[in-house]
């Protein structure tokens, strides 16, 4: 049913482009004391919560409702989610005890139609700790291993054939669809093996830590220079180079880029923001609609942006509420846009059908409660009428 409703819907209408300037978001709470880590296309998130202060716990958030937790393995007690990719498929580490922070073993949870199943990825030889850190869309798995599990120094490629280390001292840090891996600023081809560093920009500097990495080779994190105010959120762009999105503070940096180039950065106890490609920089708090209450979003929280400009983030509910998780997503006057990337093409028809295909409550697209085939017509009309 659902393909043959992806056939008739793209065969019925003719994809259009509508610019638009950057509005404002939804806020869908995942779970208060929950921290979002990833986040895919579909907006599904990955994310982890403390149950007693001390152990961990991951779970995934679908549709924007609340948390799922994850199912542990047999003789694992905690866990930990680290990053989700389009098909779902979210990959972190387990642990035997309630230490999943600095005694993990890496794993990857598989969503099926009963659920999702979970598997423990192991280690390197010789080594006691692994964690996997990034899963592409083609089901590559990175991360580290070694001897203590909050410094994980041995790059790991986690394949079929169990775990591999990574060339010339790389860590996982991420890896995209071109199956290239990040580490610091140096880029590693899994399928030449050649690794390119890039150069940093003039200055006086100490390094540079790679946070997140997008389709097109852009980057982001922070470079490390030697005065008391030393680090500065970065972003590199293939063909522009170098940007400092913000001034320098004691911890900043930015910590996750879409394929447009948007990144997320924060300033050490002060703000989230989002540095957007070619809008430029907002406050995340700023971007959120008055008519979702008061939100204060908090600083080093923002951990996730998709193309459809959907962040995932940390932000208190009032005053004096819980600090949630949020999924925070765009709104616009084009009901067509379902994706809310601001453009109105067949993205949008695969998001209504994802919406649809799982009863998520966006798709009741006429708003008459029931998600039926009265709003696939509806969809249908909007998308045809464009904005």
């Amino acid at each position: 049913m659902l393909a043959r409703l992806t056939m008739v819907m793209v065969a019925s209408v003719s994809a259009a482009a509508f610019g638009g300037d950057v509005g404002t978001y939804r806020v869908d709470c995942l779970g208060a004391g929950w921290t979002g880590t990833g986040i895919n296309e579909s907006g599904e998130v990955c994310g982890n919560v403390s149950p007693d202060g001390t152990s961990v716990l991951a779970g995934v958030s679908r549709g924007g409702l609340p948390f799922e937790f994850l199912p542990l393995p047999e003789g694992m007690q905690t866990s930990r989610a680290h990053d989700i990719n389009d098909a779902g498929v979210i990959v972190g580490a387990v642990c035997p005890n309630q230490y999943v922070i600095t005694q993990p073993i890496a794993a990857v949870w598989r969503p099926g139609a009963g659920g999702y199943t979970v598997e423990v990825l192991g280690t390197l030889p010789g080594l006691p700790y692994s964690a996997a850190y990034a899963i592409n869309n083609l089901g590559d798995i990175v991360g580290g291993s070694g001897y203590f599990g909050w410094s994980l120094t041995s790059g790991t490629l986690f394949g079929e054939d169990g775990p591999e280390a990574l060339p010339e001292g790389m860590i996982g840090v991420d890896v995209n669809d071109e199956r290239v891996v990040l580490t610091g600023a140096r880029l590693l081809d899994l399928d030449t093996g050649q690794v390119v560093e890039t150069p940093l920009p003039p200055g006086n500097w100490q390094g540079f830590a790679g946070a997140a990495l997008n389709n097109g080779n852009d980057f982001c994190g922070y470079i490390v220079g030697y005065s008391g105010c030393s680090t500065f959120p970065m972003r590199y762009r293939q063909g522009v180079g170098w940007e400092f999105l913000g001034g320098c503070a004691t911890t900043t940096s930015a910590t996750a880029i879409n394929d447009r180039g948007d990144a997320l950065l924060y300033y050490y106890m002060t703000t989230s923001g989002v540095h957007f490609n070619p809008e430029g920089y907002f406050p995340i708090g700023s971007l959120i609609d008055a008519s979702q209450g008061e939100w204060y979003v908090q600083y080093g929280g923002a951990n996730g942006i998709n193309n459809s400009r959907q962040i995932v983030a940390a932000a208190r509910d009032g005053a004096n509420g819980p600090i949630c998780a949020v999924l925070l997503t765009p709104m616009n006057d084009c009901p067509a846009d379902f994706s809310g990337d601001t453009v109105v093409n067949t993205l949008d028809v695969l998001a209504f059908l994802n919406a649809y295909s799982a009863g998520d409550p966006r798709a009741d697209f006429n708003g008459d409660t029931v998600i039926n085939t009265l709003d696939v017509l509806a969809f249908l009309n909007a998308y045809a009428g464009g904005c």
